[in-house]
């Protein structure tokens, strides 16, 4: 398992202390409302993050999932604006993630260009249609049905909670146990062994960039759900964010070490860090 890993080890240490010390510096750190909302906080970046480990354990990047994400929200709003059910809303989105992916993974699976240059061009592309598609305009005011997902409850836990869980878990169960996982560990760790040992490379790329699709695709949406609201530039933020995330967490940039524990670890991190820094005091600036 990944926590036996030394990056990810020290990755949860790290982590260990800076709990330690924030609930010693702050008397509402260990609240149950406070833990929460950090859980609530990470569940965005954890799921952004999600497909991008998985694409940086292939030893590639994918500097495209904030423009995705906020692209993706953005034509979604329209959607929505439009009348379009919500289950609908949500399968376009998912549908669009899917087609990134593939323009990304054909980009460097096929025409053999390196994924920074490939997808810091596809994050320019994305960004620009989040403008057309917006119009420069913000829409807000979204249908309580969809809004659900990003803000309502099932019993204590918050919706997004429970989605970013099932998200980390799938992804854990398809990197750790399946044949899958084992191909982008293979690729990462040594793409010409992988292909003389009939690791299928260019389909094991192909899916990978898909995936990472995915998660921003779901990942856009959840953000715009939280927010009640869609603007061209939602997923700026979250383009190097998610990067962090994954190599905080203990993932090789050079691939083939990291998993998803690493990653969980990572968002608890930097979310911890954003969120003593409010109950401080300090300026957002």
């Amino acid at each position: 398992d990944n926590i036996k890993r030394s990056r990810t080890i020290y990755s949860f240490i790290g982590l260990m202390i800076l709990v330690a010390i924030s609930s010693v510096m702050i008397k509402n750190f260990m609240t149950v409302d406070n833990i929460i909302t950090i859980f609530r906080q990470a569940s965005t970046l954890l799921i952004l993050s999600a497909g991008l480990t998985a694409v940086i354990i292939m030893a590639e990047i994918d500097l495209s999932v904030g423009a995705a994400s906020g692209f993706i929200g953005c034509a979604c709003a329209q959607f929505l604006k439009a009348g379009t059910p919500v289950w609908m809303v949500f399968l376009l989105g998912m549908i669009i993630g899917v087609m990134v992916g593939l323009i990304n993974g054909f980009l460097v699976g096929t025409i053999k260009m390196p994924s920074f240059i490939a997808t810091y061009g596809i994050s320019w592309v994305l960004t620009g249609l989040s403008v057309i598609v917006m119009n420069g305009a913000v829409i807000f005011g979204l249908p309580e049905g969809f809004t659900w997902y990003g803000t309502g409850y099932v019993g204590p836990i918050p919706v997004i909670v429970i989605i970013a869980a099932i998200v980390v878990a799938i992804t854990y169960i398809l990197l750790e146990r399946t044949t899958f996982g084992r191909d982008i560990y293979s690729v990462g760790f040594n793409p010409d062994a992988a292909l003389y040992s009939a690791v299928p490379v260019k389909k094991t790329i192909y899916a990978t960039f898909v995936l990472s699709g995915i998660t921003a695709g779901l990942g856009g949406l959840l953000m715009m759900a939280r927010l009640n609201a869609a603007d061209a530039t939602m997923g700026d933020a979250y383009g190097m964010q998610t990067i962090a995330v994954v190599i905080v967490g203990g993932t090789s940039l050079l691939g083939g070490i990291g998993g998803m524990t690493g990653t969980v670890i990572g968002a608890l991190l930097l979310t911890i860090i954003v969120n003593v820094m409010n109950l401080i005091g300090i300026s957002s600036f």
